[in-house]
């Protein structure tokens, strides 16, 4: 609509109305038209830095139609065309040496003086605060996490040489993060994940906000009560669409994968599933389809629904079926998180065949994805059940020594990792799955009466800390334990309690 010749006529204003339609089009999932305009602006912009907006649109439309290495190839040029370029070989000198230079900057620095640094005024550096934080929440996709702790380390350094800008407090945030989750420094990663949020509110932007307040909410559903922090990703959710933020679609997806996990009423989260699952086919975005239909799916056999999303609900066709299967087969880890759900079904229901054929594939995939970026289902909710599956097939094999023992050994590994969180991070979170790991790593060494003790103390804990489904879950295994070592009265007891909690959390049981 606009008349030949307005790219030289009106140049700031074409390119301010091509990049708002551009956005309104990857919002409404109109790829074509939005590939059109990204070629015009492309095609007509006067310098690298207008052309910003285009290429961070297309790294958007690239991830979001499953091509992530294409998006990851996209970002890294456009680094180094702007001079900040990653090493082409990330070790752990490498990762030594910026962090100690980080620590050593930050180490004269009070938070005060921090949040009176002057604004970022450079375009071409604010452009690669853009790319970095980008970067990072695709990497772990693709398991191409080697190089995620160098990311917010490049961010607070560019920070503090050019001044503060809407994105540097992403990269506080997810610094803390690496302090907290990899490091095992929760003080001073709490501290910066706090700091990010007062930065995000003394450089107000509605542009970013949503993305701060996503990756400070990681350490902060580590330290706080789960319960609580897990709404502040439906804040996140609620900030990034106020300011048109595709990450929106990311948060919503968060917030229903703590919400399942931590036990929030089964009806709801499903409500809220599909309202997230209807927006991802909306606006074309394969990929969050792909990691929450596995999770949709076991919530629905949990409710005594059909295990495959209903077709009235315009969940899931053939083709997006296919869609699915082909994000899996790229994707490593979706393809463990798949796993992990299939053995974690196979826990609550007993089926030990299905349990040690998907435990098998979890775990010959390894670990993947980042420790201080949560990507798919939280790590230590897939330690728990892992653990728990790990002990019981140990248990159950146990005329095969050699092959019983490796089950029990991975299943200690798990027991170690809660216990490490139950002691640095928080005993509210992690306090009642650290006693459900020991009682089932007794029952298998055959010390029946610590197993008792420890599997009242998780069924306790469970329910002080206010997690219904890990209290179901630990009744239920607490009535096996009962019953497989000859007391059935007593198991009736714990299956009872099994089975009003279930119902209680809205699991048919």
């Amino acid at each position: 609509y606009l008349r030949r010749g307005h790219w030289t006529e009106h140049y700031d204003l074409s390119l301010q109305l091509f990049n708002l339609a551009a956005k309104c089009a990857l919002l409404n999932a109109e790829h074509e038209s939005l590939q059109a305009l990204i070629d015009q602006i492309m095609h007509n912009a006067k310098c690298f830095e207008d052309k910003s907006q285009a290429i961070s649109n297309t790294i958007t439309l690239l991830t979001w139609s499953g091509n992530v290495l294409g998006a990851i190839e996209l970002v890294k040029s456009t680094l180094s065309s702007l001079g900040e370029g990653l090493p082409a070989k990330i070790t752990s000198s490498v990762i030594k040496q910026n962090l100690d230079n980080t620590k050593a900057q930050l180490a004269s620095l009070s938070d005060d003086t921090l949040l009176s640094y002057p604004a970022m005024v450079n375009p071409s550096k604010i452009l690669a605060l853009e790319l970095f934080t980008t970067h990072f929440q695709i990497l772990p996709l693709v398991h191409q996490t080697a190089v995620m702790p160098l990311i917010p380390l490049k961010i607070i350094q560019i920070s503090l040489a050019y001044g503060m800008s809407p994105r540097a407090p992403i990269g506080f945030a997810q610094y803390g993060n690496f302090l907290a989750l990899v490091r095992d420094e929760f003080e001073e990663g709490y501290r910066y994940v706090k700091f990010a949020l007062s930065l995000m509110k003394k450089i107000p932007s509605r542009a970013y906000a949503g993305s701060v307040m996503f990756h400070a909410n990681y350490t902060k559903v580590h330290v706080e009560p789960m319960q609580s922090v897990i709404e502040c990703y439906l804040d996140a959710y609620l900030a990034s669409m106020k300011s048109g933020n595709p990450y929106a679609i990311g948060c919503s997806y968060v917030y229903n994968t703590f919400c399942f996990w931590s036990g929030k009423e089964l009806k709801a989260v499903v409500s809220s599933m599909k309202e997230t699952l209807m927006e991802s086919k909306y606006q074309k975005n394969l990929l969050v389809r792909a990691l929450m239909l596995p999770t949709f799916r076991m919530a629905l056999r949990l409710m005594g629904q059909s295990g495959a999303p209903q077709q009235d609900h315009d969940i899931n066709t053939s083709d997006e079926a296919r869609n699915e299967d082909d994000i899996t087969g790229k994707h490593v880890l979706h393809l463990r998180a798949v796993f992990f759900v299939r053995l974690s079904q196979a826990l609550i229901f007993r089926e030990l065949d299905e349990a040690r054929d998907a435990a098998k594939e979890y775990f010959s995939i390894g670990e993947v994805g980042c420790k201080f970026a949560v990507t798919t289902i939280p790590s230590f909710f897939m330690k728990l059940y892992s653990g728990l599956v790990s002990f019981w097939i140990g248990r159950e094999i146990n005329d095969k020594k050699k092959e019983s023992m490796k089950w029990l050994a991975r299943g200690v590994a798990c027991k170690d990792e809660i216990e490490k969180l139950a002691a640095s991070a928080s005993k509210w979170n992690f306090q009642n799955k650290v006693y459900l790991l020991q009682a089932e790593e007794q029952f298998c060494r055959m010390n029946f009466e610590e197993a008792e003790k420890l599997y009242d103390a998780a069924i306790l804990t469970s329910k002080a800390h206010k997690f219904l489904n890990e209290e179901a879950l630990a009744n239920e295994l607490a009535g096996h334990f009962y019953l497989e070592t000859g007391r059935r009265d007593r198991s009736v007891h714990y299956f009872s309690q099994a089975f009003e909690k279930y119902n209680e959390w809205g699991a048919a049981a």
